[in-house]
């Protein structure tokens, strides 16, 4: 018998499998779509293809475990990252499942997700394909369309019409019955099942203990963190976000006497902090809060007393407001590594204020800053929008005067501020997205499949779903990455990046920003065949600076430095790793 020389993935077999997309499906093919570096523009350790899944995936797959389901999960992003020789048909017959779950939670995914969705169904005709997620509930009566679609979960807690679902797959009659579903019968009807399930609380914790883990090989600054967040929805209503409180209620059909913000049990809560223990060398690990702002006092409290207990290496929280004193106090007393996430999304609080911001002015924050260093808190990061209401050129450049001034006040005291272009979508659902023009917006796409068509759009500028009165979609760009350069600046300036770094990013930018000058000159051309002729030229230096960006490692703004992927905890790959080197070394 002749060995086989080809080695091949083991079947997967499960109920249910969650797969995360890249923003672009074939992005590794893909000569004709530009991803400029620093495109993601955010602190979040991902790379253009938005390579991060929402926390649901965990929580669904604990819940529907626990209900005697068999449960995988597999970041198509990441693996693709990692391994980027592996065919995709080959993982692809590799899953045997009787459903498949997508994301569509951002709305950055919309082409991924909706590519992912149509190759699997070629595979697999037989297996359903459901999507969730914000994108999916508030453009669910487009999405259940597609050919290649046969299910829609709507809403922002999900683990019990889920739990329902799995247990009807076999029975049409069953399926009439799960909440919040968009569905087709076995003759293509689309039915919709009413949207009548509205979590009180979010219903269920994180199994922490089951993340991928970092492998010692050597590499450093290894990306180690868990992340937690204790509600959902908001309590603030920040006009741009798809997740603020107007948003939460309009995509999830409440009235404005609900509640627009859902909260963890508190034994969720310990639950998750116990998983967390079994984390090895939990130790070496970073714990980032999400909308901990959100919370009452007593929950809080009792989260930071978990926390305390955690001796996690450092911690971070974002806050909306200027957080108290005895907060400050207790924060830093937790933990020693304590850092505080400030958005107020513009030096100016008149700005700030039109964008759902504006709760202190910059000379209260000062005052702030300098008491919460005072305290023992250990870092301050700052982040700065580009993209909000009367928010011209000038305004940014004045912003950046402000950065200089915070940089030179707080020098050497790890104060950071950060700018963040609002590229390349205004969040679907968002007030300012519902109502463009009273705010000074203009969108260019509405549907989603007008989204879907954006993202395969050549030039980053013109894949921008936006732009203002005051910044047109190229401002956005050029603007906004003018911006990020000159504080590259000035932190080498101040000796937060090493000369070397600093110069470095900036050749970066500068590329960035000429190159998609020329691919957007080609990209706007009106004749199609032309236009494509145009791209198929400078194919090779699209493909070569695409993979500058592309590859199993990711520096951001927060960390500029090259670090390995593969570890991070939604980095959930299925295959053992000498399984996925073997197929990748030979496909």
């Amino acid at each position: 018998m002749t060995e086989n020389l080809y080695p091949t993935l083991p079947t997967v077999h499960a109920d249910m499998l969650f797969m995360h997309a890249p923003a672009i499906f074939d992005f590794r093919d893909r000569t004709d779509i530009y991803f400029p570096y620093l495109s993601t523009s955010g602190d979040v350790p991902i790379t253009p293809l938005y390579d991060y899944f929402p926390l649901g995936f965990k929580s669904l797959q604990r819940m529907l475990c626990e209900n005697g389901y068999r449960v995988e999960l597999l970041n198509l992003s990441s693996l693709l990252l990692k391994y980027p020789k592996i065919d995709v048909a080959t993982l692809f017959k590799a899953i045997d499942v009787r459903i498949l779950g997508i994301d569509l939670h951002w709305m950055v995914h919309v082409q991924g997700s909706l590519a992912v969705a149509e190759q699997f169904k070629r595979i697999h005709p037989q297996t359903p394909v459901i999507f969730g997620g914000i994108s999916s509930t508030y453009f669910a009566q487009e999405l259940i369309r597609y050919p290649f679609v046969d299910m829609v979960m709507r809403g922002y807690d999900t683990h019990k019409p889920m739990t329902q679902l799995l247990g009807a797959l076999d029975s049409e009659q069953q399926l009439h019955k799960v909440p919040n579903l968009f569905w087709k019968d076995k003759q293509g009807e689309v039915i919709d099942n009413g949207y009548s399930y509205i979590a009180s609380t979010l219903s269920c914790g994180i199994d922490w203990s089951t993340i991928p883990t970092h492998q010692a090989n050597g590499t450093s600054f290894p990306i180690q963190e868990v992340i937690a967040t204790q509600n959902a929805g908001c309590a603030y209503n920040c006009g741009w976000c798809g997740g603020s409180r107007d948003a939460y209620l309009r995509i999830n059909q409440l009235d404005h006497n609900m509640k627009s913000t859902i909260h963890k049990p508190l034994e969720e809560t310990a639950y998750e902090f116990q998983t967390m223990a079994q984390i090895p060398d939990k130790e070496n690990y970073h714990f980032y809060t999400v909308n901990s702002y959100s919370e009452t006092h007593g929950r809080f409290d009792y989260f930071l007393d978990r926390i305390g207990e955690a001796n996690f290496k450092s911690v971070s929280y974002e806050q909306f407001k200027l957080t108290p004193d005895d907060v400050l106090k207790k924060m830093a007393a937790t933990n020693p590594r304590t850092s505080i996430t400030l958005s107020p999304e513009s030096h100016d609080v008149r700005v700030a204020k039109l964008a759902g911001r504006g709760a202190y002015t910059s000379a209260e924050m000062e005052k702030w800053i300098a008491k919460a260093l005072d305290y023992g808190i250990y870092q301050i990061d700052i982040w700065y929008f580009v993209g909000m209401p009367q928010q011209d050129k000038k305004s940014v450049e004045a912003t950046l005067d402000y950065c200089d001034r915070l940089l030179k006040k707080f020098e050497g005291q790890r104060v950071y501020p950060y700018m963040c272009p609002m590229i390349p979508f205004l969040d679907p659902g968002s007030n300012f997205f519902d109502q463009p023009e009273p705010h000074g917006y203009r969108l260019f796409f509405r549907s989603l499949e007008e989204h879907r068509q954006g993202m395969t759009r050549a030039s980053l500028i013109n894949r921008i779903n936006y732009e203002t009165n005051w910044l047109s979609r190229a401002d956005l760009v050029h603007v906004g990455f003018w911006a990020m350069r000159r504080l590259t600046e000035l932190k080498a300036k101040y000796g937060i990046y090493p000369k070397g770094v600093g110069h470095h990013i900036c050749n970066r930018i500068d590329d960035a920003l000429t190159f998609t000058d020329v691919v957007h000159e080609i990209d706007c051309l009106p004749d199609p065949k032309v236009r494509q002729r145009e791209l198929a030229r400078i194919g090779d230096e699209i493909l070569r600076r695409n993979q500058e960006v592309f590859r199993p490692a990711v520096a951001n703004q927060a960390f500029p430095i090259s670090r390995e992927i593969g570890e991070r905890w939604f980095d959930e790959l299925i295959w053992d790793q000498k399984t996925l080197e073997q197929v990748n070394s030979v496909s």
